[in-house]
């Protein structure tokens, strides 16, 4: 009987080798499943937040997202469609960088919200259209008449304002209206406005469809003309100072890019913007100084200009210190 117990016992205990393979392969387990989390959480935290609208002055974001796709320095675009929706999102801490008017910029500084400008969009891009059938050859004929503009702090509602000053034409005797960049071709096309500035392609939009005519091109009001511009949140740069000035350099490169492979870049934007590629190419290429991407270091003293501008105009109550604004630390020639 003893024996019998003995032989049952020593078949129930697990052998020595047994013990030290169990031991082994929940070690790989744990070791492999930290290990996918901690890439996990890598990947989480290393993908930078970088909000655009479907705009020109925009499209070094998907451009550069196409060509990163799968490199170290892939980011996450995110596409808005409106400015209010974005600028709540870079409140928020939603976004890390973005794309926004530059007016909206310097106010969001003065406000208090720690962001630099690190790099413009572009340069001109933007165009006044009035709707064909009017006989408008100037601002003084939009007196009384319904025009639309992006957002009170964007440049095409300063240039707007700067234009009707040259003219004598007080503001009041417009009816100025708020809207969406990609609403104001068919509000045109309907009657609900009679003009519109705004940043392409959505002036050309109308000019295709031959529902608008070019008033004014930017580039001939106000020549190296800035519109949007690549804010960092302050704390992104200071946490993630290598990773964003990687990045900051890339967009300026793809600027670069953009400017030698204007039909390559269309057909990017086309698809990130669920817009005709031949608008957007139309937009590149006719005339091709419509936009530039090159010059694109922003300057303090067309900063600090600009935020005179918005404090002459009543959009801020004191400008920003433009050289503490604007961070281009990064650049190297």
């Amino acid at each position: 009987m003893n024996r019998i117990k003995k032989v049952l016992n020593s078949s129930l205990s697990p052998k020595p080798w047994l013990l030290i393979f169990i031991a082994c392969l929940t070690w790989v387990f744990l070791i492999s499943g930290l290990h996918l989390w901690l890439n996990k959480k890598e990947v989480s935290e290393s993908t930078l937040r970088v909000g655009f609208l479907p705009i020109t002055d925009n499209i070094i974001c998907p451009v550069a997202a196409k060509h990163l796709k799968s490199t170290p320095m892939a980011f996450t675009p995110i596409k808005f469609t409106s400015w209010p929706d974005l600028i709540e999102s870079l409140e928020s801490g939603e976004l890390d960088i973005t794309f926004i008017l530059a007016p909206i910029a310097i106010a969001l500084y003065e406000k208090g919200l720690p962001i630099k400008v690190v790099l413009l969009g572009h340069r001109n891009g933007s165009t006044l259209v009035v709707k064909k059938s009017l006989h408008i050859s100037g601002v003084a004929g939009l007196r009384g008449k319904t025009v639309a503009i992006p957002i009170r702090f964007s440049p095409h509602y300063l240039t707007l304002l700067s234009l009707c000053d040259r003219a004598h034409v007080p503001i009041k005797e417009i009816n100025v209206v708020e809207m969406p960049p990609p609403d104001m071709p068919s509000a045109l096309a309907s009657g609900a406005i009679d003009a519109y500035i705004v940043g392409e392609p959505y002036a050309a939009k109308a000019e295709m469809a031959g529902t608008a005519r070019v008033l004014y091109y930017m580039k001939d009001v106000q020549p190296g003309f800035i519109s949007s511009v690549l804010v960092v949140r302050s704390d992104v740069l200071k946490k993630r100072h290598d990773e964003v000035v990687n990045l900051i350099r890339e967009f300026y490169r793809e600027g670069l890019w953009i400017e030698k492979n204007r039909i390559k870049a269309a057909e990017i934007a086309a698809k990130a913007y669920n817009l005709p590629e031949p608008l957007i190419e139309f937009v590149l290429t006719d005339p091709p100084d419509r936009v530039s991407y090159r010059d694109l270091i922003p300057r303090v003293d067309e900063f600090a200009k600009m935020g005179s501008q918005m404090v002459k105009w009543g959009l801020l109550k004191h400008a920003p210190d433009a050289r503490s604004l604007i961070d281009t630390s990064w650049y190297s020639r």
